[in-house]
Formats: C-alpha cells, sequence, structure tokens
C-alpha cells in the first residue's frame, strides 16, 4: 500500500473525491505495476519442460541486459496501467474504495503468513524435526480432495462448507484420528528433542 500523496491532486481538474481519498492517503496494495512486472507480464510463457523458477531467472538477466530505450516501453505501459487503476478507483465511492484497501491489506496478510509458515516448515525440515500431524478438518479436507474429476478450487469450497455443516459424530472419525496421529507425534518430538539436547551437550 502506498501514500497519496496531496501533490497528485494539486492540478486544477482535481475533483472532490480525488481530495478525500487524498484524505484516507491510502490505495489498495498491489494495485500498481513496476516496468520489470509488466515485462515479466508481457514475456512470462510457462513452458512445462523448464521450472517457473529458471523462466523468472532467464527473464531477469534478459531485463539487465535492456538498453533504457528498450526499457521505456514498458516503463509507458506501467504508467498507462497504473494511471488508469488509479482513475478507476476514484470514481468508486468512499465506501467501495474502503473496501478495495481492506481486502488488500488482507491478502496481504495472509501472503506474509503463507511465507512464514513456509519459512518454518523448511526451517524444521533442515533441523530434521518431525512433521507436526495434521488436524481433524486437514484430515477431512485431505479425504474429499482426493481423487480427480471436479476442479480443485471447486472441491476445495464444497470441503470447507459441507466441514461447517457436519455434527460432533460425522466429524469423530477424522478428530479420533487426529487425535492418534497426534499422541504419535507427542512421543516422537519428545525423543527429537532429547537427542537433539544430548548431541548440544557434547
Amino acid at each position: 500500500m502506498f501514500a497519496i500523496t496531496t501533490r497528485l491532486f494539486a492540478s486544477k481538474g482535481a475533483a472532490p473525491r480525488a481530495a478525500a481519498v487524498a484524505s484516507a492517503q491510502k490505495f489498495p496494495t498491489g494495485m500498481k505495476i513496476s516496468p520489470y512486472a509488466m515485462y515479466i507480464k508481457d514475456n512470462f510463457k510457462n513452458d512445462a519442460n523448464v521450472k517457473n523458477t529458471e523462466l523468472m531467472k532467464d527473464l531477469s538477466v534478459k531485463w539487465k541486459d535492456m538498453t533504457t530505450n528498450e526499457k521505456n516501453k514498458y516503463s509507458e505501459l506501467s504508467q498507462k496501467h497504473n494511471q488508469k487503476k488509479i482513475n478507476d478507483f476514484l470514481k468508486l465511492s468512499i465506501e467501495e474504495q474502503s473496501k478495495l484497501v481492506n481486502e488488500a491489506q488482507e491478502k496481504k496478510a495472509e501472503k506474509a503468513a503463507r511465507r512464514q509458515a513456509k519459512e518454518r516448515r523448511e526451517k524444521r525440515k533442515e533441523e530434521g524435526r518431525p512433521t507436526v500431524p495434521p488436524s481433524a478438518y486437514a484430515l477431512f479436507i485431505k479425504e474429499k480432495l482426493s481423487g480427480g474429476g471436479v476442479d480443485v478450487k471447486d472441491k476445495m469450497k464444497e470441503a470447507v462448507a459441507e466441514w461447517k455443516t457436519l455434527s460432533d459424530d460425522q466429524k469423530k472419525k477424522f478428530t479420533d484420528e487426529a487425535q492418534k496421529l497426534k499422541d504419535a507425534y507427542q512421543v516422537t518430538i519428545e525423543k527429537w528433542e532429547a537427542e537433539k539436547k544430548e548431541k548440544a551437550s557434547k
């Protein structure tokens, strides 16, 4: 998210709504796109035989080798894109603007949480730490997503909605299994921590 400075609306054509948004001093996170991001968007092509990370590295190298004149094309596309996004945003009501800003903040927080969870998993893997067992809910979702057919996103939505309607008796199969895994994990993690402590003391 970036602050809207008063300079942005200093021109004579600035409408009252623009001034109102200026006072809020907020745009949705991710609304703007940089020249480099525009270049990636225009040139990234999925290739089943090449990892996405490798494709990104290749595009990054090519971007660095481009001349200023070659990059200007994407600077112009970026400016046009950003200006249109700003104009479209300013046409919305204050309530709609606030909703978009809040949704963008929530998505940013969710992304940060996923990144932190990934970092924790990677750290545990490096340490050789036993994997935390799934919850009853996670076991249910895994069962519902198994197999093919329906789009994964649709199956996920259906599974989440179904879980909320289940009674405790209907969830018992999953809660019992989750408890069994949790008990086994407790024994394993205590053993692992004891061995780790012993190694550290040597």
